[in-house]
Order: C-alpha cells, then sequence, then structure tokens
C-alpha cells in the first residue's frame, strides 16, 4: 500500500509519499521552486480549456482573473453547498 501526504497550504501546496519508512517530497512537474518542492496554491482554465496548475496558474492569474482560483477561493468556499454560494 502508497501512502501520500498532501499538504494544502494558503500560499504553497505540497505532497509526500513514504518510501522506507519516510517521507520524501514529490517534486513539482516545474522543479524547485520558494519552499523547496512545494508549489503555489493556485489552479487556472486557459481560454483554449487547457488547466494549468501550480507556477503556471499563479503566472497568468493577473491577465486571467475569472479563469483562476488559489487556496484562499477555496477555504473561504469550504463547507458549502451549490446552493449556498
Amino acid at each position: 500500500m502508497t501512502i501520500i501526504g498532501i499538504d494544502l497550504g494558503t500560499s504553497n501546496s505540497a505532497a509526500a509519499v513514504l518510501r522506507g519508512g519516510r517521507p520524501v517530497i514529490i517534486p513539482s512537474a516545474e522543479g524547485m521552486s520558494i519552499g523547496g518542492k512545494a508549489f503555489p496554491s493556485y489552479v487556472a482554465l486557459t481560454a483554449d480549456g487547457q488547466m494549468l496548475v501550480g507556477e503556471p496558474a499563479r503566472r497568468q492569474a493577473a491577465a486571467n482573473p475569472e479563469g483562476h482560483a488559489d487556496q484562499r477561493d477555496h477555504s473561504r468556499l469550504s463547507g458549502r453547498t451549490p446552493h449556498g454560494l
């Protein structure tokens, strides 16, 4: 059985897997970033429907504010039903 831990932080997120009883951080596809291997807590959809996660999503947030969400958006809406939005 594989155990994966996920830290959904307000600014950055990270994931780790247990290997030999020790946690090993799973690197971001973009490589090292602020905080080591963590990546920005952003998700975005481009105009052509492509999904971006992490640093690419953060970089385009200013140019496409309607197409992105960050962890603050998720935290603000957590626990609400679609009818309560």
